[in-house]
């Protein structure tokens, strides 16, 4: 059996195989990045949203250990809501009094992408929510 003569062209598919494989496994890793960053901003809203309207209806704005038990109990179900990322949230409960609650959250984005963009992954959300009185 007579084995064929290599030529100039062998091996040359394999390589641009090999380039565009490793791009389209980029343009994916992206766009898993940019679903999980917009997924993970909506949940972050929803949940920060959730806790400063749970402390504006609450109600114990008079008693100040009313108000910091409400403010604990809220803070604690959000993170319960935000699952792995609730532990690493910070909170920060900028203003509740009877007009308003304002939160801000701040957590790190899921990443997928190298860790020299980390700084550039932080969800940072307030919230504004006007407190419930009855006349």
């Amino acid at each position: 059996m007579a084995r064929p003569t290599p030529t100039a062209e062998q091996g040359a598919g394999l390589v641009a195989t090999l380039i565009g494989a490793v791009v389209f496994l980029l343009c994916l890793l992206f766009a898993v990045q940019v679903l999980v960053g917009l997924y993970a901003n909506s949940v972050i809203t929803a949940a920060a949203y959730g806790a400063a309207r749970a402390v504006a209806g609450g109600g114990a704005f008079g008693d100040a250990g009313g108000q910091e038990a409400t403010v604990a109990a809220a803070e604690a179900a959000a993170r319960s809501n935000l699952g792995a990322i609730g532990s690493r949230a910070d909170f920060n409960w900028q203003e509740v009094d009877g007009n308003r609650v304002v939160l801000e959250v701040r957590v790190a984005m899921p990443q997928f992408v190298p860790l020299r963009l980390a700084p550039l992954m932080i969800i940072d959300r307030t919230v504004i929510v006007r407190t419930e009185t009855f006349r």
